[in-house]
């Protein structure tokens, strides 16, 4: 496959309203993204914490797409920013009255929920990043895998 029609198949999937039911409530994942002339980002639209970036490189009769999955700097930035609030509302509520010290008891809750966010995060991740592949993967289903 040329790199244009490998860059035109990724175009005609993307930046489309998907289906809703009653016309409102999202059935499917709707992607969205930006396509140039040898690369292309791609993201869910609701779920936009990862993106997946990539390029097409012409080969002998045919090209390659090299895909990578990516977290944007914005949405480090928020996640580092969400943590830092994290502590400091877990040193709020710690430092209340009647007893404003912090116990170890308290640092260990605080962790554990930490501990669980992190979790709630990178499963989130992993599902962002198989919905990203397995919508590449439909786009280039009848194309030979290298």
């Amino acid at each position: 496959m040329a790199p244009d029609g490998a860059a035109g198949r990724i175009a005609a999937n993307i930046n489309k309203r998907g289906k809703r039911a009653f016309g409102v409530l999202k059935t499917a994942n709707e992607y969205v993204g930006v396509v140039r002339a040898n690369e292309f980002e791609v993201w869910e639209k609701q779920t936009r914490a990862v993106h997946a970036r990539g390029r097409i490189l012409p080969r002998h009769r045919g090209s390659r797409v090299e895909v990578r999955f990516i977290v944007p700097r914005v949405t480090r930035l928020l996640l580092g920013l969400f943590f830092v609030l994290y502590v400091l509302v877990a040193l709020g509520i710690a430092t209340q009255p009647p007893d404003p010290s912090i116990s170890l008891e308290e640092v260990a809750v605080a962790a554990g929920g930490a501990v669980v966010l992190i979790g709630i995060f990178l499963a989130g991740a992993r599902s962002q990043r198989a919905d990203l592949r397995s919508l590449l993967e439909r786009i280039f289903e009848d194309v030979a895998k290298i």
